[in-house]
């Protein structure tokens, strides 16, 4: 803009100059060796420049044939010009590369405002293409204009290095723009060119997370460590990826590898019931009822849950109905201080058909704590029994108490039979808890 100002003044000026000798034009009167010659001052002006341009032309000329034939004549008459200007144009390399030191200690607080000034003294003083565009896209890049920022960068052709910085830009664009498939796609290709990318690493581990993607984020960690991911790797988040992949192993009655995750999790966080839960049916799917027995009991006594009575009954399920209630006695006398030992003998009754002692023990566990669960049971323990008042009378009870029979997300209430790392509907992470 001001280039064109000055362009306009420039012309106006002139203009008006010419404009006023022609108004104002005179004679002028030469005598040169008896000769005389009279002609108007705007004719001698213009002879006169017609003059000095054949003077300039010639001493170009005559410049370029003594370079040819007579190269240290030339040098001996240009060489103080020759220093002035390489002087000169030191002198201007330094003053740019102190600005480009000011200018990358800007870059490196953000400092918008000061690294743009500093950028235009520096791109003044050296016409590099290539170092005017690292530092534009730089400055694109954190000032989170990705797509210049890339375009930039892809002037650069096909610099490994610059490469990898379009992908970046591309990265955090899709990132920007919630495109989970392209961001991984991108992560990957960053890591492809330069695999010590940690920053790349961890970004795709937080996709893998967020996607429920568990063989890749153990892939990741194998294969970086998990000291790389300390920010994004808590204690929780390693039992939530194994025990997912335990989970999928145990879909796949593949029991030994659900053991092995669900173990690696549990040393994570001890009471991480899920993996308990897995553990326990693995080892019972492989046979070792006395193992699950054994282990069940311990856990009772540390920390009793309804999930636990319900595996082991399951233990005895080939057992008589009394011997299976006497059974799940014996392991809510284990810790008799917890009111659920009641609730788990009237639920190992009520599914082996006993109503009557599902109700006496439904009864004792209601006057220790008012559940969602025990009132459910107690409904269909009635209606079993034929106390079809008595059932509704409990149904609309348990209907106003928050369910505590499954897996709630925290974040959207949905409920679920079973555990999973993330929530189905709203796809939450790590929100899924039993409630007891």
């Amino acid at each position: 803009m001001f280039a064109i100002l000055w362009f306009l003044f420039i012309a106006v000026a002139l203009s008006t100059l010419l404009v006023w000798m022609l108004d104002n034009n005179g004679n002028v009167v030469i005598n040169w060796l008896g000769h005389e010659v009279q002609t108007d001052i705007l004719t001698a002006i213009l002879l006169s420049f017609l003059v000095a341009v054949c003077i300039i032309v010639l001493s170009y000329l005559l410049t370029r044939i003594f370079a040819i034939r007579f190269p240290n004549l030339l040098k001996l008459f240009s060489r103080k010009s020759y220093i002035r200007r390489l002087e000169k144009l030191v002198r201007r390399h330094h003053k740019a590369y102190d600005i480009m030191a000011h200018l990358m200690l800007a870059l490196e607080v953000n400092d918008e405002k000061s690294a743009k000034e500093l950028h235009k003294k520096f791109s003044k003083l050296i016409k590099n293409p290539a170092l005017n565009n690292f530092f534009l896209g730089k400055m694109a890049f954190d000032k989170a204009d990705f797509s210049k920022s890339g375009e930039i960068f892809s002037k650069f052709g096909d610099n490994k290095n610059a490469r990898i910085l379009v992908l970046k830009s591309k990265l955090a664009l899709a990132l920007q723009r919630q495109d989970e498939t392209q961001a991984v796609a991108y992560a990957k290709q960053i890591l492809s060119l330069k695999k010590d990318n940690v920053q790349a690493a961890q970004t795709l581990f937080g996709l893998y997370k967020k996607r429920g993607l568990w063989q890749e984020a153990k892939a990741l960690i194998s294969e970086y460590g998990s000291d790389k991911f300390k920010d994004e790797l808590q204690k929780r988040d390693i039992a939530v990826i194994n025990n997912a992949l335990a989970l999928e192993a145990y879909q796949a009655k593949k029991f030994l590898h659900a053991i092995k995750y669900a173990k690696i999790a549990l040393k994570a966080e001890n009471q991480f019931l899920p993996a308990q839960e897995i553990l326990l049916k693995s080892w019972l799917k492989l046979g070792f009822a006395f193992k699950t027995t054994w282990q069940i009991k311990n856990l009772w006594r540390e920390n009793p849950n309804l999930i636990f009575a319900e595996i082991y009954d399951l233990t005895n399920r080939k057992y008589s109905a009394k011997n299976r209630i006497k059974a799940t006695k014996k392991l809510a006398e284990i810790n008799d201080e917890a009111g659920i030992g009641k609730l788990a003998i009237g639920l190992v009754a009520f599914r082996a058909g006993a109503f009557q002692v599902a109700k006496e023990f439904l009864h004792l566990s209601l006057l220790r704590q008012k559940t969602y669960r025990a009132y459910k049971l107690l409904a269909f323990t009635e209606k079993n029994l034929g106390n079809e008042e008595e059932f509704k009378k409990n149904i609309a009870k348990a209907e106003m108490m928050m369910p505590d029979d499954h897996y709630v997300c925290n974040n959207c209430g949905y409920l679920s039979s079973r555990w999973s790392a993330n929530c189905k509907p709203c796809g939450s992470y790590d929100s899924m808890e039993w409630h007891s």
